[in-house]
């Protein structure tokens, strides 16, 4: 049994990584932590999980987290470093954090200054379908954003055959800002409404662009835009074929890239949220614009899963060489 720590386990990742790991076969969750709520039944704050996980939620206690097999950092940008300057070596990580996800002079023009950037070199970005071999032997896995992830898979099979200028537009549901209470957040404030956010300005434009460019050059324009819905993310992607390619090829490409994939399903008709709610599976399909020679490329996750703790999972089921969809075979919330 692998003994596993979630440090950060009061948020929506947090409590998704906890509800995953107890129905997983070769996992004991050991160590709950969190920054506040410290002394508390894990239940107290999430009364869904009473007679389920009722297990105190204890400080965070570094020589804890050293003696443990992995440990899950579902902490805000800026704060998972702290422990992982600590940590590393002593223990395997998942950052869900965007700390090791980008180079640091990347990093400290989007965030912060970063407090330990000689182990950036260190992490592994955390997309299997990319980095899978990798994975393997990580110590420090860079938990993919969610944007990031239905954007990248989206884009990667047809890497080589498009223009070097890609649009994203992408819709994500309400809980992809976690728990904080805001105002733009507040139920009146979203429902009935859809908008766009950080227009040019969105923090997973340049973890999309630069995990792209590290296989093939491209230019990212990413507009994100919120749902009233509680999760799932929507992404569309505009790019411009660098030929003439008929609907036939561009399926058959896509299918051949992903056929070993079991968390990645092509489908010739439009992908949907619903279809992949509560679920760590990518549903990819496309439009071939012929007029204009561009191809529309939709791919649809959950933000708290495939984008955020049902991937960390799977990142974590790789790293120690257990199957792959070990305790991820999760059916949709559907309807």
């Amino acid at each position: 049994m692998l003994r596993v720590g979630i440090v950060g386990v009061s948020g929506f990742t947090g409590l998704e990584l906890v509800k995953l790991l107890l129905h997983h076969p070769l996992v004991e969750i050991d160590y709950l932590s969190a920054r506040s709520h410290v002394g508390q039944p894990l239940s107290d704050i999430f009364p869904s999980l009473k007679n389920i996980c009722d297990k105190i939620i204890e400080p965070i206690d570094e020589n804890r987290l050293s003696k443990l097999d992995v440990v899950f950092l579902a902490l805000p940008h800026g704060i998972s470093m702290e422990f992982v300057c600590k940590l590393f070596g002593k223990v395997r990580i998942i950052d869900l954090s965007a700390d090791f996800r980008l180079p640091k002079d990347l990093y400290e023009k989007w965030y912060k200054p970063h407090l330990c950037p000689n182990l950036i070199k260190e992490a592994v970005y955390g997309l299997p379908e990319l980095n899978r071999e990798k994975i393997k032997k990580a110590k420090l896995i860079a938990n993919p954003g969610c944007y990031a992830t239905a954007s990248i898979l989206a884009i990667l099979p047809f890497l080589d055959i498009i223009e070097s200028d890609v649009i994203i537009d992408a819709k994500s549901g309400v809980s992809g800002a976690g728990k904080s209470l805001r105002e733009d957040l507040l139920f009146s404030e979203v429902e009935s409404s859809f908008k766009a956010y950080s227009v040019a300005k969105h923090r997973h434009q340049p973890e999309i662009e630069y995990t792209l460019s590290l296989v093939e050059p491209v230019k990212v324009t990413f507009v994100p835009h919120l749902l009233p819905i509680n999760r799932g993310i929507l992404a569309t992607v505009y790019a411009k074929l660098k030929g003439f390619f008929d609907e036939s090829y561009l399926y058959e490409k896509l299918e051949k890239f992903y056929r070993n994939e079991f968390f990645i399903r092509v489908s010739k008709s439009l992908p949907q949220i619903n279809n992949i709610s509560g679920t760590n599976f990518c549903d990819i399909s496309f439009a071939l614009d012929k007029e204009n020679n561009r191809l529309i490329i939709l791919s649809v996750v959950d933000n708290l899963l495939k984008g955020a703790s049902s991937q960390a999972l799977q990142n974590m089921n790789i790293m120690f060489g257990l199957k792959e969809e070990e305790g991820l075979k999760l059916k949709p919330y559907y309807p």
